[in-house]
């Protein structure tokens, strides 16, 4: 594939965002050639075009916004030969912290990370289970059950589970057909106001794009998170807050939040829930990718918040798409690829599925689809005013690349001319790479792929931090806020917050597969 169809495919990604590269003087450079597929071992995904274009895509706004605030265009160079490494977390490099790898203890061994159990009537199904950890028992309990009542279940119980589609099965859904008719990430103007200006902070000469913009990440899991990292990438300010009893993998904190501050707040603590409505009123931006209804049921809804905040930017990140027909429903990575039709095409059709050769092929896709809907409409408001709603979904997300990045198959070629043709592709190069001392030690990772000759995409002041380390402010603008005035929930309260709640839910659960199993031997004695 030449540069000219890398160039095309950025051009069709942007205009589904409403953007052009002819909006802004800054120049595009492709360097390179882009190595074939079957180096990643993926003959079905060019998983060098997936990691390389959407990333290519937010700089290419960035350097709009910094034009827009200075004047002043540059040049973005994006190596081809370096993208897979930025999809596939297996490839390139392994980051680490003081040397060491970073813990993946709690994933290794799960049952429900990486298998496709199937269903008593012939369909797969990904699925959490009442049920013992070990992989015989869930496939087991899997088998039980008939594909669409095991789903119907999970969705009323709100775990993550998803039916392997076709992409021709999907299309046919309510869910399918919705996403379908809309763009990869929907965006809807909800008010009027006048434009809103761009921060007053160095507003006539910012050193990055973003400098002065606050974006407000109440997220987890690597999707939502991601959306903060890439803005972070060209200096918004941006503060993850987390539940204080919350947990996340430290694998994928450390990859997912980087030059993000990271706070703590309790929502069942009145004075907390005051400081989220501090932060909601000063942000520019609102993040989230938690289940509908888990911070709703606190007051956060996008009425209220817009009550606070008249020309906020809001970002709901979801498995299925926030306001579709399937948006209450739960979901990671591996539902996104089950329920849109990419492991079916991946492995030999809904029957015969089989995973991505880059198992979170869409979680980080969608943080940089959901930072390139925010940065378009970062631009729209400067023009025309509004609050927004944007929708990306881990499921649009993997439909984009079924779309966009499917893998050309080799023309058939003698063995001398398919020699001289691999001699002229490049083999994959590792991604960039930073190593800087941090308060967790000295971690070695990532550093972004896109170069700007102006604003270089960088980790700055913060590259990591711990979680819930900083205060509940916007970084650069901790000023004033008293610590010593926040106080801890007492042990006898905690239980109220955490255990309780849990407790109830598992109960539920366990009632719940009771009924239903319970319905299904009635069913069979009466069919005999």
């Amino acid at each position: 594939m030449s540069t000219d169809e890398a160039y095309a495919l950025l051009d069709k990604l942007l205009a589904d965002f409403g953007a052009s590269r002819e909006n802004g003087k800054s120049t595009v450079k492709f360097t390179n050639p882009l190595p074939p597929s079957s180096t990643h071992q993926s003959s079905k995904i060019n998983l060098s075009l997936a990691g390389s274009i959407p990333s290519t895509a937010c700089v290419v706004l960035a350097s709009q916004i910094h034009e827009a605030r200075t004047g002043q265009s540059q040049t973005i160079t994006t190596d081809l030969s370096r993208g897979g490494s930025y999809i596939d977390p297996d490839e390139g490099m392994t980051p680490s912290l003081n040397g060491q790898e970073i813990p993946v203890d709690v994933v290794i061994g799960n049952p429900f990370l990486k298998n496709i159990f199937e269903t008593r009537d012939g369909r797969f199904v990904l699925t959490l289970l009442g049920c013992g950890p070990e992989e015989g028992d869930v496939k087991e309990r899997v088998g039980r059950w008939e594909a669409d009542k095991l789903i119907t279940a999970a969705a009323k119980a709100g775990l993550p589970a998803a039916l392997v589609h076709s992409e021709e099965e999907w299309a046919a859904t309510p869910q399918g057909r919705y996403l379908h008719s809309k763009p990869i990430v929907p965006i809807t103007k909800i008010n009027s106001t006048a434009p809103i200006p761009w921060p007053s902070q160095d507003a006539t000469s910012p050193s990055r794009p973003l400098q002065g913009i606050k974006v407000l990440s109440a997220t987890h899991a690597i999707a939502g998170p991601s959306s903060g990292r890439t803005l972070a990438e060209h200096g918004a300010s941006v503060l993850q807050i987390m539940f204080t009893h919350g947990f996340e993998h430290a694998f994928v904190y450390s990859n997912a939040n980087l030059g993000c501050a990271s706070a703590r707040l309790n929502f069942h603590k009145p004075a907390d829930v005051q400081r989220m409505w501090e932060l909601i009123r000063d942000a520019d931006v609102w993040v989230d990718s938690y289940r509908d209804g888990a911070l709703a049921k606190f007051g956060f809804t996008d009425e209220k918040m817009v009550e606070r905040n008249s020309s906020l930017i809001i970002s709901h990140v979801r498995c299925f798409g926030y306001g579709s027909p399937w948006g209450e429903r739960a979901g990671f990575d591996m539902q996104g690829s089950a329920a849109s039709g990419m492991m079916a095409f991946c492995g030999e059709g809904a029957l015969k599925p089989k995973w991505p050769q880059a198992f979170v092929i869409n979680d980080y896709t969608t943080g940089f689809l959901g930072a390139l809907a925010i940065l378009s409409t970062l631009l729209r408001r400067s023009k025309e005013g509004g609050a927004y709603i944007l929708a990306p979904s881990l499921v649009g997300t993997a439909m984009s690349i079924l779309k966009l990045f499917k893998a050309t198959p080799p023309p058939s070629a003698s063995p001398t001319t398919q020699i001289l043709q691999s001699q002229l592709h490049a083999t994959p190069s590792p991604p960039y790479q930073i190593s800087r001392q941090t308060p967790l030690g000295y971690l070695h990772t990532w550093a972004p792929l896109p170069q700007l000759s102006l604003t270089p995409a960088r980790y700055d002041p913060i590259l990591l931090v711990p979680i819930g380390s900083s205060l509940p402010c916007f970084p650069g603008f901790e000023e004033g806020f008293d610590v010593e005035s926040v106080k801890p929930r007492s042990k006898k309260d905690l239980e109220v917050d955490v255990a309780a709640g849990a407790l109830r839910k598992l109960k539920q659960l366990k009632e719940m597969r009771e009924e239903l199993e319970g319905e299904g031997e009635r069913g069979k004695k009466a069919r005999l």
